[in-house]
């Protein structure tokens, strides 16, 4: 080293730390020793301010942590960009780029309640998956060269609202009723319906659970799908849609004159012609007899005779809806025999000499007591026929 230079070297962090506090515990036993000799004894003994600076207080380190500037908005670098892609009602994939090398990124999160930007997490990639955030919700995410907490650009973006589910749980001929679930922070759910599937129509805004659309048409097939809506003053936030549920009405018929209160019955054993359909139903393996009616049944549906004029295929399934005063009953009924057109009025809708529009067939060893040609004096099969509707064919029925 050249005579007249003097060696500057910068102190370490540490070292000067040490350096600090010798000279304080130097101090404190000179104060010490002097407070025994009672030369100082009027003078109070403050370690704190003694130690003041030379231990971090937690509020320094706090701040020595934060190292995100804490401003409003973060101005977009030049060359620098950032974008929200594929947000979901709780995700959203954060993407961006920039013209300079930058070796890691730090990823902040704005705190409406704090008003604060704070740390959400880091990359070293110009990307990340931010997940378990709330649906319908407002949210503001800056990047920072984590070197140098430059801010480089801000992305903010709404998140989706969750979708609702749409279930068929009645259909009639002249309805379908359905059952809508939905998050509680959805204001009202929008209802969709098609013919095709293809093409769908909104019906409109509903806010029930149940739904029952009585605009539609017996015997045709209606598909239906809904979305969820959040209105927030003029900022309307829709979901994606549901799954597409279908439903097939039943077909309607007329009723004759008669009130159908006789429901007369024949004995299932007197069909002898065993190629017919009727007696393939009548004695096939699915069909037994019901131990309290005594009522021929094929997996809970009733086995009946019905006029021509109501249908002739073998195994079709309807729905009779009674009225008994007040009360309103569904009986699930299986075409199993036809009543002969001679015996019926000219519509072929009722037999003329009793009247009845139904008629059940039975085990006779099994035929209720009190029973006297008519079924309609049973409880559960009493009350006059207000409606006669037959279940759409299914695959396993054209069987």
């Amino acid at each position: 080293m050249s005579k007249g230079y003097k060696r500057v070297t910068k102190a370490r962090k540490g070292d000067d730390f040490i350096n600090r506090f010798v000279i304080k515990l130097t101090a404190i036993m000179l104060v010490l020793i002097m407070s025994l000799s009672g030369s100082i004894s009027s003078y109070a003994l403050d370690l704190a301010s003694i130690f003041n600076g030379l231990i971090p207080t937690q509020q320094s380190e706090q701040e020595e942590k934060a190292k995100i500037p804490q401003r409003g908005a973060v101005k977009t670098k030049d060359g620098f960009s950032v974008k929200a892609e594929d947000v979901t009602t709780n995700s959203a994939h954060l993407s961006w780029s920039s013209k300079e090398v930058v070796l890691s990124y730090t990823i902040a999160k704005f705190n409406i309640i704090t008003n604060r930007w704070e740390e959400y997490a880091s990359a070293t990639q110009g990307e990340f998956d931010v997940r378990g955030l709330e649906e319908d919700t407002d949210y503001r995410f800056s990047i920072y060269n984590s070197v140098s907490m430059e801010p480089l650009g801000e992305v903010s973006f709404t998140t989706g609202v969750n979708t609702a589910s749409v279930a068929v749980t009645r259909t009639a001929s002249d309805s379908v009723t359905l059952r809508i679930s939905k998050t509680e922070s959805v204001s009202t759910v929008v209802l969709y319906r098609s013919t095709d599937n293809k093409s769908f129509n909104m019906i409109g805004e509903i806010n029930e659970k149940l739904y029952v659309d009585t605009d539609v048409k017996d015997d045709t097939e209606y598909f239906y799908r809904v979305s969820c809506v959040i209105r927030r003053g003029d900022r309307v936030n829709e979901s994606k849609l549901s799954k597409t549920v279908s439903a097939h009405t039943l077909k309607g018929f007329g009723l004759p004159a008669v009130s159908g209160e006789t429901k007369t019955y024949a004995i299932y054993t007197a069909v002898t012609a065993r190629r017919s359909p009727q007696y393939k139903l009548l004695h096939s393996s699915e069909c037994y007899t019901d131990e309290e009616t005594g009522i021929r049944m094929v997996d809970g549906f009733y086995c009946i005779a019905l006029g021509s004029y109501y249908g002739t295929k073998i195994g079709a399934k309807y729905r009779i809806t009674l009225q008994d005063g007040d009360e309103i009953k569904e009986l699930n009924c299986i075409l199993c025999d036809q009543k002969a057109n001679r015996h019926t009025d000219s519509k072929h809708q009722y037999a003329v000499q009793n009247r009845d529009i139904m008629e059940f067939y039975i085990e006779k060893s099994k035929l209720p007591r009190g029973i006297r040609g008519n079924y309609g004096t049973l409880p559960q099969f009493r009350g006059k026929i207000i409606k006669i509707e037959r279940y759409p064919e299914t695959e396993e029925d054209s069987e």
